[in-house]
């Protein structure tokens, strides 16, 4: 089985986004968003629609869009390395067109960024619950 490897971006200065935005979600959204990251990861399924958008309008052509329903829905703007390793950069909930179009906006300030930095990016922690205390 082929395990892909997911990144979030973090910034230079202040918390990655995406974690911010995980931990500010409730139990059954951020599991139903954790799981469709686990499925692009082991690759089960289908990397397509409606589960995943590629966007083809060219100035956001590298860019897809992981799409979750939970009370509200949940979207993550992504790209692939050149391994085909999954790269996670702004979260958001959409609430009207003019969000996917600001998140990509976003998105493409947060892959200059990764192209001129070589910390901008941390592989995602998966399988750690946010609140749990080590005894």
């Amino acid at each position: 089985m082929l395990v892909k490897k997911i990144h979030i971006y973090k910034p230079p200065n202040g918390p990655a986004p995406f974690l911010d935005f995980m931990a500010s979600l409730d139990e059954k959204a951020r599991g139903k968003l954790e799981y469709a990251l686990k499925s692009m990861a082991l690759r089960q399924g289908r990397i397509a629609e409606p589960m995943v958008k590629h966007f083809s309008i060219e100035r956001f052509r590298k860019l897809y869009e992981l799409r979750e329903k939970a009370r509200v829905l949940l979207r993550v703007v992504f790209v692939f390395d050149s391994s085909g390793n999954i790269i996670l950069l702004q979260p958001f909930v959409k609430r009207n067109k003019r969000d996917t179009f600001q998140a990509l906006e976003v998105s493409l300030t947060m892959l200059a960024d990764i192209g001129s930095r070589t910390d901008a990016l941390m592989e995602y922690p998966f399988f750690k619950k946010p609140n749990c205390q080590e005894e």
